[in-house]
């Protein structure tokens, strides 16, 4: 019974939910619906509402935005947070600086043009983060571009002068999966939260979950007839990085493509991405309303102005920060350590 009143209470807490009735609630009950988490979750839910798809994920939206509320209160309010170290000096000290460092529970998107740099930029946080943690405490990088080079990791530990043993040690606490599709990404999460609720397996210690990147998963939802499959995908992939996030203190970065015009289809059916021109926080909803409130820190990761892809030289941005002050930036090089 206290799970029908969460679930009711959750409901009508919505401005959307409002226009439902006790009658609604009791024909989510004849189907086992009961908490906000099978609400969340339920296939074909304007079928049993009677109500429109739209109206139905915009309740399932806005369940989501009042329950990162309630997790960004209590996230307050904690005692003596732990802080992970990213590895790289300039990295910390901006984020130090705008009051918010990676701890556990952090869901955060890495944004930038292809070529850009995000990739190896993920690769360096993958080392940096075993070689800074104790406890063992282990990294998921999964790979949904086909990109991961596990050689390319493996000089990026070596340019830090570690002896072999400590090498494989490190390798070995980084664990990598490939998922191609919406599909594969979310039923390797699910897996992983499937084995961390019932202690099974050996990722209990995986601490920092990478993927690069969303965009790629995401893509082929980009049109209006798939829309709707769309939002459906990043509703239950919000619900399940959260529980991942919020219940297992798990931290996350989250890479994304940005494309210009000439990268664009002229479809008229399909939405963009992105824009072009100079970036903002406004800009920066290319998956929609379902994802602006997931990540509470949007960084951009950008060539140094007046300079071709062959420099070096990186400059990361702030885009938003819903956990403290929202501008900031800092220099980053490209070098045979990865990006520092």
């Amino acid at each position: 019974m206290e799970a029908n009143r969460d679930l009711q209470s959750a409901i009508f807490a919505t401005e959307t939910g409002k226009q439902l009735s006790e009658y609604h609630i009791k024909l989510l009950q004849k189907q086992n619906i009961r908490t906000v988490e099978e609400f969340v979750q339920a296939n074909k839910l304007h079928k049993i509402l009677a109500l429109s798809i739209d109206t139905t994920e915009e309740i399932k939206r806005e369940i989501l935005d009042l329950c990162v509320r309630r997790i960004k209160l209590n996230s307050i309010y904690k005692s003596k947070p732990i802080n992970y170290s990213t590895g790289i000096e300039e990295l910390d000290n901006l984020l130090d600086a705008i009051g918010q460092p990676l701890r556990p529970g952090r869901v955060w998107e890495l944004v930038g043009e292809n070529d850009v740099g995000k990739t190896e930029l993920l690769h360096t946080l993958a080392a940096s983060f075993v070689c800074k943690q104790e406890d063992n405490q282990q990294v998921l990088f999964v790979d949904t571009n086909l990109d991961f080079d596990s050689e390319r990791l493996d000089e990026i530990l070596r340019e830090k002068q570690l002896n072999e043993e400590a090498i494989d040690n490190y390798l070995d606490r980084i664990n990598v999966i490939k998922a191609c599709s919406a599909e594969a990404l979310l039923a390797a999460l699910k897996e992983l939260l499937q084995q961390l609720e019932s202690s099974k397996g050996s990722f209990s210690r995986i601490k920092l979950i990478l993927i690069d990147s969303l965009t790629s998963c995401y893509i082929l939802y980009r049109s209006n007839y798939e829309r709707n499959k769309g939002r459906s995908f990043l509703t239950e992939l919000t619900m399940v990085i959260r529980k991942l996030a919020v219940e297992h203190g798990i931290a996350f970065i989250i890479g994304n493509a940005t494309f210009g015009l000439d990268e664009e289809s002229a479809d008229d059916d399909e939405e963009p991405l992105c824009h072009t021109g100079a970036l903002n926080p406004e800009d920066f909803n290319y998956l929609g309303d379902y994802w602006s409130s997931v990540c509470t820190l949007i960084l951009s990761l950008e060539l140094a102005e007046d300079s071709g892809k062959e420099n070096s030289l990186r400059v990361l941005k702030v885009l938003k920060n819903s956990c403290g002050i929202e501008e900031g930036s800092c220099w980053l090089r490209l070098t045979d350590a990865g990006i520092i």
